[in-house]
């Protein structure tokens, strides 16, 4: 009996150090967001309208303009590639605007950046 208490003990402890001294592995995933689209050298025209902006994203993802002037929908996503577009309402300010759109995902953020011409 003393014998088989013995060998249960060091079988225990086997068990307890082998598995202690295994490699942990822990499974991450980057978050990130990009955004492919490039704005326009020469601005959006005055008039009202849609540009449409691809991003890439590796989970889920939401989308926050800073001016009333301009809004994007969908304003949140998932993971891959999405095209949303970007509405603005016509210029009547008399001067060129800049709107920024800010895309998250986790803790990673990109921007866009709107410029729209004046009539």
């Amino acid at each position: 009996m003393k014998h088989k208490i013995v060998l249960l003990v060091i079988a225990i402890m086997s068990v307890a150090l082998f598995s202690s001294c295994q490699k942990q592995e822990v499974e991450t995933s980057p978050e990130s967001v990009a955004v492919i689209t490039k704005p326009q050298p020469t601005g959006e025209p005055a008039a009202e309208g849609t540009r449409p902006v691809t991003i890439a994203a590796t989970c889920n993802w939401s989308a926050v303009s800073d001016s009333d002037w301009l809004t994007v929908s969908p304003a949140s996503g998932g993971k891959g590639m999405q095209e949303v577009g970007l509405s603005f309402s016509a210029n009547t300010t008399g001067a060129a605007r800049t709107g920024k759109v800010t895309f998250t995902a986790g803790p990673h953020s990109e921007t866009f950046t709107l410029v729209q011409k004046a009539e």
